[in-house]
């Protein structure tokens, strides 16, 4: 970033990256924002901070914590009493953390943004937004300059934008740029013209085409808003990874629609850190308007690849209990309860239910209206430890009709009807995130009869990767779906690219590293992003969850390159 002449980074900081569990807290590791922020000051850096509540950036459940949704009254986003104090008690702790690191403390931050887009909402409160600046500046002083991003409309501006705080808008390449400043310049005519959210690319969502924007678009509008002593910020300019269950989704009308794994964005900076076209196109149009950087360009780093690697299948997901669940991750109750309910953050929950009679071929087992959140597996089994369980069908939830599955064979008291559902990412934006929750939601009937007494089980995938589990007793080759296939790899510890030539949609795991959801069947990615810096040897295990259908060929290829757009037939 530096070497393309730029002079700011902008980051967020997600409130549900540092805090998983109420009360607890993590800035260790990747989560180190004051190891982050030193590293920009040395390398000559200022910062433009993004610290929420609520930052969106098509993120799980836009950076709020889960648990906010386990409390129904709690109204998002407002000056609800109860939401606020959970922003207040994060707030808390987050904020001096950043004090020191302030641009009037000897550091780099130059401007504190508070929530994101605000205007676009459906609640209009301005006395939550008054409420933040009160709270940033309890901690950070009179003197920090905070803003806020939105529209360039004035119709965003009207609730999104305080006129004592610094007003910055967003707008893409294409348009003209003076014209997008205009109702900033009338709404606030006595401040700096910022455009906090250039585009530089799109965002993405599963089965639908990769945006690309071109480099030439993206320089002209440039250009012109430099050519006006506007400041300008890209978004983004350094692609990134939804690794594990980060990725979010935004509201449909019939089913939301589901971030990729990818977050590359067709930035000058792709997913894997190496520069692009769009890169030195975008350093060249600043080197009129700011001096050329002293510092090269660094080279891309090496990429390495293997081709057709043998994976075993290893049975059936739900034999492995031991490897993905604890015992806290149990509980029981008359009905189903969602996620939030039981107290589960992220992932996959398991529902079964024990058949209290015999039923007969061709009955309904039905779900309520807008009930699967999101996408449920079906199975029956003959025992608690799933021995001859068989694949009956997967259904998406419908925010408008019920689903139901019409079930053929006869069903025998004491077997079990078992519920696999996913949790394909929280809404990361829209009015729709304040009552959204996730696993079954209300009751199940089963011939017109509604089930009581179930078991509910949170399934944690990471703890498959931590060994090559032993051979199943059911053979492979009858094992219903989710699938666990593993393989030993081994190969040069340099990043890499997974491709999944022969799997249809599941997880991925490195050794216990989530890589995150593959779904190549729905495209348009196809590839995972391995980077060197979560492995440590040259061996590691490869582990695959898959939940759609059986791999004949159970081969996987490493490749030196991302394969981001291709939509199946």
């Amino acid at each position: 970033m530096k070497a393309g002449g730029l002079n700011a980074v902008q980051t967020y900081v997600m409130w549900n990256f540092h805090t998983q569990k109420e009360g607890v807290y993590d800035f260790t590791g990747d989560r180190d924002i004051q190891h982050f922020l030193q590293l920009a000051n040395d390398t000559g850096l200022q910062v433009i901070l993004r610290a929420g509540p609520y930052s969106c950036a098509e993120w799980e459940f836009g950076g709020f914590p889960w648990f906010l949704r386990q409390n129904s009254d709690v109204i998002l986003r407002s000056s609800d009493p109860t939401y606020l104090s959970y922003v207040d008690a994060w707030m808390d702790e987050l904020l001096p953390k950043l004090e020191p690191y302030l641009y009037n403390n000897g550091g780099p931050i130059i401007t504190v943004q508070f929530e994101n887009e605000y205007g676009s909402y459906s609640i209009c409160d301005t006395a939550y937004l008054q409420h933040l600046v009160h709270k940033f500046r309890e901690h950070l002083g009179p003197d920090v300059v905070l803003f806020t991003t939105d529209g360039y409309s004035a119709v965003y501006l009207e609730c999104g934008a305080l006129k004592s705080e610094l007003v910055t808008v967003d707008f893409g390449p294409g348009g003209d740029p003076a014209k997008e400043f205009e109702d900033k310049e009338k709404f606030q005519p006595y401040a700096p013209l910022v455009n906090s959210e250039f585009y530089t690319g799109w965002l993405n969502q599963w089965g639908y085409p990769f945006t690309y924007v071109s480099a030439d678009s993206v320089t002209e509008t440039l250009d012109q808003i430099l050519a006006l002593n506007a400041s300008v910020n890209f978004y983004m300019y350094v692609g990134g990874t939804n690794f594990a269950y980060w990725s979010g989704s935004v509201p449909g009308d019939d089913a939301d629609v589901y971030d990729i794994t990818s977050y590359d964005y067709d930035s000058p900076i792709s997913e894997s850190g190496d520069t692009t076209w769009k890169y030195f196109a975008i350093k060249e149009t600043v080197s009129k308007y700011l001096p050329t950087p002293v510092e090269s360009v660094p080279a891309n780093s090496t990429k390495t690849s293997l081709k057709g690697i043998k994976l075993d299948s290893k049975g059936t997901l739900l034999i492995y209990f031991d490897f993905i669940a604890s015992e806290d991750d149990y509980q029981s109750a008359k009905y189903p309860k969602s996620m939030e309910e039981l107290g589960f953050d992220y992932g996959f929950v398991m529902y079964r239910y024990e058949l209290k009679k015999d039923y007969p071929k061709n009955v309904t087992l039905a779900f309520p209206v807008n009930g699967i959140g999101d996408r449920v597996l079906i199975q029956t089994a003959m025992s608690h430890n799933h021995s001859a369980a068989s694949y009956l069908a997967t259904l998406d939830n419908d925010h408008k009709e019920a689903k139901s599955l019409d079930i053929e064979v006869g069903l025998q008291k004491g077997h079990f009807i078992v519920l696999f559902v996913e949790n394909r990412g929280r809404l990361n934006g829209g009015k729709q995130m304040q009552t959204q929750q996730k696993g079954i939601l209300g009751n199940i009937t089963l011939d017109g009869e509604i089930l009581e007494d179930w078991d509910m089980i949170h399934l944690k995938m990471e703890g498959l990767g931590s060994q090559i589990l032993p051979p199943p007793d059911v053979p492979p080759s009858v094992a219903p779906v989710p699938i666990v296939y593993q393989a030993e790899v081994e190969m040069d510890i340099e990043d890499t690219f997974l491709n999944f030539t022969s799997f249809s949609r599941g997880v991925a795991l490195v050794d216990n590293f989530n890589l995150g959801r593959y779904w190549p069947s729905k495209g348009p990615q196809q590839t995972l992003y391995v980077p060197k810096g979560i492995r440590n040897s040259t061996k590691f295990i490869l582990t695959l969850v898959e939940f759609e259908e059986r791999s004949e060929a159970e081969t996987v290829d490493f490749l030196d390159y991302p394969v981001l757009n291709v939509l199946p037939n």
